[in-house]
């Protein structure tokens, strides 16, 4: 079984002899998503609490930081794909069709996220989940380095990084990575994180001109959680997830 340490850079790579119960094609989607991974060096974070986190175009209101301390994991450089979620779960729930297989995945629900992620474990052996939304925040930003921010970059930089005023998901890693390797975290599809208390969070999403700079974007991404998302923008089509692992 392939094992994780602290001191390493990437996952340790993992055989298709250690992926149980799928053929051979199968396994080598696996083994690349699983190998995939970015490590994530634990460090100290402040993350920016807002009184006023929505979608909707509302003003952010004064921030009140909040130091975190954040233990090493891995990320998953792009969001699931819907060659990988289609491999492990015989369906594709994304609503519209695209020519592209490495489009993300959308229009998934939180329980089919966690199906999924229970299904990859049980094949690799390994512990992989949907990341917090610290996590997903932490690595969105550059990590330890706290050194990627949208906010800071002009308009024509932005667009290098994110799809800006899409109207639907494009595949993935087609704009450019965050300074750790990440690509896709900003204006493609809305990812959940890890459920916190009763709802869903949605991190990244849609960016649009105006909001770039606006309320509704904290440094470059949206924030929201899933009520608000259906309530206001009734498109769970553009819900999608990626994956973190565990430092064992």
């Amino acid at each position: 079984m392939s094992t994780l340490s602290n001191n390493q850079s990437k996952i340790s790579s993992i055989s298709a002899e250690n992926i149980k119960d799928v053929d051979l094609h199968s396994k080598s989607i696996i083994e690349k998503l699983v190998n995939n991974m970015i490590f994530i060096e634990s460090g100290i974070y402040t993350e920016n609490i807002y009184a006023v986190k929505t979608f909707s175009g509302s003003l952010v209101t004064e921030a009140k930081p909040n130091t975190i301390e954040i233990e090493s994991f891995y990320i998953s450089k792009y969001p699931v794909s819907q060659k990988e979620w289609s491999l492990l779960m015989d369906y594709d729930p994304s609503e519209y069709t695209v020519s592209d297989e490495d489009s993300p995945v959308f229009n998934v629900s939180y329980e089919e996220c966690l199906r999924f992620i229970a299904k990859l474990n049980r094949i690799t052996g390994l512990k992989f989940d949907l990341p917090t939304s610290t996590q997903w925040d932490y690595a969105a930003h550059g990590g330890k380095c706290n050194d990627f921010h949208l906010s800071d970059k002009s308009y024509s930089e932005i667009t290098e990084y994110a799809w800006i005023e899409n109207t639907e998901p494009f595949p993935i890693g087609l704009k450019e990575p965050n300074s750790i390797g990440l690509h896709d975290m900003f204006g493609n599809i809305g990812e959940l994180c890890k459920r916190t208390i009763s709802k869903d969070i949605i991190m990244g999403g849609k960016i649009s001109s105006e909001r770039i700079y606006s309320g509704a974007v904290i440094n470059g991404y949206s924030i929201y959680n899933y009520e608000e998302y259906w309530n206001e923008k009734g498109h769970p089509d553009c819900i999608g997830f990626r994956l973190v692992c565990r430092v064992l």
